[in-house]
């Protein structure tokens, strides 16, 4: 194998170590910050009058869409910074 092409082939390789690192980073703050909470808590950091079957609701296709830990969905979930939407 030539030299210039291992040199490239060791930068991919660190790019997606970092790129790996920088994801569980970045998960690990999401859970620290969005513990899991259950149904009945979410329903309760809700606002006065939600409907909570339509929260409920809310919460499974946001989870499903998104491909998010169901359990770790919370009211105050942002869905760019949060929920990475982009």
């Amino acid at each position: 194998m030539d030299t210039p092409l291992l040199g490239f082939t060791a930068a991919i390789v660190v790019f997606i170590v970092m790129a790996s690192i920088f994801e569980w980073v970045r998960e690990a703050e999401h859970n620290k910050r969005f513990p899991l909470i259950s149904d009945e808590e979410f329903i309760r950091r809700c606002g006065p009058g939600t409907n909570p079957e339509i929260a409920i609701k809310n919460r499974r296709i946001i989870a499903m869409q998104l491909n998010v830990e169901y359990d770790r969905i919370h009211p105050s979930s942002r869905f760019v910074e949060d929920l990475h939407a982009d």
